[in-house]
């Protein structure tokens, strides 16, 4: 049985994997023996997988075909379907991980359910480099549920976790969201309302890339996309009906500022909680 799958979605995404497949190759030597799957579900089925291979005995290379294009959520559960480890990496395949990663969360997630590290947004247009979270005590929103309802996911990509493959909610593994850029929100809210522990190290094991053709810089698809997960989560704990509401006010809130341009000081009037919580959340930041 595998320790760690690390499960890569690809969409015309060739030219990405070897270099992923060295930093992965850098990271597993670290934890020797502990083994590593490297799972890659092929999302554009009609481009054939380039050849990979690796000479580390504790690291293995598994190719998914799908037959259709299903989207990254869906090919992310297909992946996990195909795991037999302990513990889950979702990592895409435009991004990178420290060599050190895979150790960092090894140490870190002990009796934990999910590790969290801190991470390196990278725009390469920009020529620019910045820590998701510059102090520890930033953080601990993470931990925090109603955080995802107030203000959103500050996960930036779950590439920056290692979870707990038996944490993991059969509901998330069973919805299939239409609009893709949310189902990592959903898991985390989901993992949160179970009761999950989340871990905090704040290292830097991750980069995200950033470009234009993200799901997550797409406003109004993630916008749409986080609707579709809150209508899952207010069916899963209806008795959280208030959360609900106060995600549904936060997404209308994001809405007018990003779509319709509406002024953000008067929004923050007319929703003084949202305010509320974001001035907390800058505090953190500051001191």
């Amino acid at each position: 049985m595998d320790d760690i799958s690390v499960i890569t979605p690809v969409y015309k995404g060739n030219k990405y994997l070897p270099t992923l497949l060295h930093v992965i190759e850098k990271a597993a030597d670290r934890i020797k023996p502990h083994k590593v799957n490297w799972i890659l579900v092929n999302d554009s089925p009609t481009i054939k997988l380039v050849s990979l291979n690796t000479n580390l005995k504790n690291l293995k290379i598994t190719k998914i075909e799908n037959s259709h294009n299903l989207g990254i959520q869906k090919s992310r559960i297909v992946g996990l379907n195909h795991a037999t480890s302990k513990y889950i990496m979702f990592l895409d395949q435009d991004d990178k991980i420290e060599s050190s990663a895979l150790k960092i969360h090894l140490l870190n997630i002990k009796n934990s359910d999910v590790s969290i590290t801190n991470g390196y947004e990278i725009n390469s247009s920009e020529h620019t480099k910045e820590k998701f979270f510059n102090k520890f005590a930033e953080m601990n929103v993470l931990k925090k549920l109603p955080y995802y309802f107030y203000l959103g996911n500050f996960i930036i990509s779950p590439g920056m976790t290692l979870i707990r493959r038996s944490a993991i909610p059969d509901v998330w593994k069973e919805t299939n969201l239409k609009i893709n850029g949310a189902d990592d929100w959903l898991l985390w809210v989901l993992m949160l309302c179970k009761g999950s522990i989340f871990s905090l190290n704040f290292e830097p094991t991750y980069s995200h890339m950033r470009n234009d053709k993200n799901v997550s810089n797409n406003v109004e698809n993630m916008i749409d996309s986080t609707y579709e997960a809150l209508n899952v989560f207010c069916k899963e704990y209806p008795q959280k009906k208030r959360l609900y509401k106060i995600g549904k006010r936060r997404l209308e809130f994001w809405k007018d500022l990003q779509v319709n341009g509406s002024n953000k000081y008067k929004l923050y009037l007319l929703n003084p909680d949202i305010a509320f919580y974001a001035i907390k959340k800058k505090m953190l930041r500051i001191f």
